[in-house]
């Protein structure tokens, strides 16, 4: 084994490099200096082994930094000795940043772009979503965690199994579904809009009857707070505070919420519907999802729904009519008429949304919000 120590004020970085095991742990104790260091970082990206003393050492270090109110962290540990530590117990109270597995798409099959990334098959059991470069790389390490909570959930989602790098680019591996994408189903099929919008009903309706955890999934409502805040400059003050006015008066909830609801992100295999693209998961009012779904179908003024979902507009605004008919039939007049009434702030969530993560779309966004949204959501509140 070598070791390389390098010390960067109160810094201390440490190459690990072969094996960490009885014959070599001592050379690496004696590496373990921390005077003056408050964050020791170990790079294991050449370490392909570690014993249970190796992993003593380790876990002496972790005390000894934690007593000294530090922090210690491992980068780029391999899926090998990422499972020692997991079997072990020791990835639960140390920090362990996996070495992300390097790919290429020459060759891969495309299979589908969407806004934010494109999708390969990378062999005959799995797909690879790639996000486009630009994307930060904790977006698909957030989506893998997201997808596995909903599927332990026992929501209907795919399985995701490990984040992959393709040059500056990041993304997430999930199962190979042997399934159709629930828009092309509604659009060999337009003459059952309404059995197909109370199939998106239901989805939503399974979605919303599951309670999250608050440790995993994020609040959508305080990160709303965040995002239209970040309107600073883009719109008018008095607008923001109308729009902050209207997501104060939100109903808090915990139950989940998918936030990119739409035939375009839901597959069916042997009939059945199963959600994709859980990077959005979170916790919040059921009207976040309802507010998106009406934003893609629903909103005629924005005819977004054969551009999100290639469905036909006319026929988009079908499926909303129908999917709104079957999701309030066991709801109260009173959240029926509080949705109806505020549409259109529900419905420039997603556009607020995608301004923050997406600059490349945010002139047509802030088009839709001027012209569009604002002026509607500004007569309502005057009403």
């Amino acid at each position: 084994m070598n070791i390389t120590a390098q010390r960067t004020g109160s810094t201390l970085s440490v190459a690990v490099i072969g094996k960490l095991d009885t014959t070599t742990s001592a050379a690496f104790d004696s590496e373990m200096q921390f005077d003056g260091v408050n964050r020791l970082v170990l790079d294991f990206n050449e370490c392909h082994y570690i014993s249970s003393l190796g992993l003593r050492s380790i876990l002496v270090a972790h005390k000894q930094m934690s007593a000294a109110k530090g922090t210690m962290t491992l980068i780029n540990v391999s899926p090998e000795v990422y499972g020692i530590f997991d079997v072990t117990g020791l990835s639960k109270i140390i920090s362990i940043k996996r070495k992300i597995r390097e790919i290429s798409i020459e060759g891969l099959k495309f299979m589908s772009a969407g806004v934010c990334g494109e999708c390969y098959r990378l062999d005959q059991d799995t797909v690879v979503k790639l996000y486009l470069e630009g994307v930060d790389a904790s977006i698909a390490e957030q989506e893998k965690q997201f997808a596995q909570a909903a599927f332990l959930m026992g929501i209907p989602t795919a399985i995701s199994y490990d984040v992959v790098s393709c040059g500056k680019r990041t993304g997430i591996v999930f199962e190979m579904l042997d399934a159709e994408l629930f828009s092309t189903v509604i659009k060999s099929d337009l003459g059952n809009i309404d059995q197909h919008a109370k199939m998106l009903s239901d989805v939503a309706k399974t979605l919303h009857s599951a309670k999250g955890d608050p440790a995993i999934l994020p609040n959508l409502k305080a990160q709303f707070r965040g995002y239209i805040n970040q309107m600073d400059g883009l719109l008018t003050a008095e607008d923001i505070a109308l729009l902050m006015r209207n997501l104060e008066l939100m109903p808090d909830s915990e139950t989940c919420v998918h936030f990119d609801l739409h035939s375009s992100n839901i597959m069916i295999q042997n009939g059945d519907p199963i959600i994709i693209d859980m990077g959005d998961f979170s916790i919040g009012s059921y009207l976040f999802d309802v507010g998106l779904i009406y934003t893609l179908y629903g909103a005629e003024e924005l005819g977004l729904s054969n551009m999100a979902t290639k469905i036909p507009n006319d026929k988009g605004l079908e499926i909303w009519k129908s999917f709104e008919k079957h999701y309030f039939a066991d709801k109260s007049d009173e959240e029926r008429a509080y949705f109806h009434d505020n549409r259109y702030f529900f419905a420039s969530l997603r556009i607020i949304f995608v301004i923050t993560f997406l600059p490349k779309l945010r002139e047509d966004c802030l088009k839709m919000m001027k012209d569009i949204l604002l002026p509607r959501i500004r007569s309502a509140r005057a009403v």
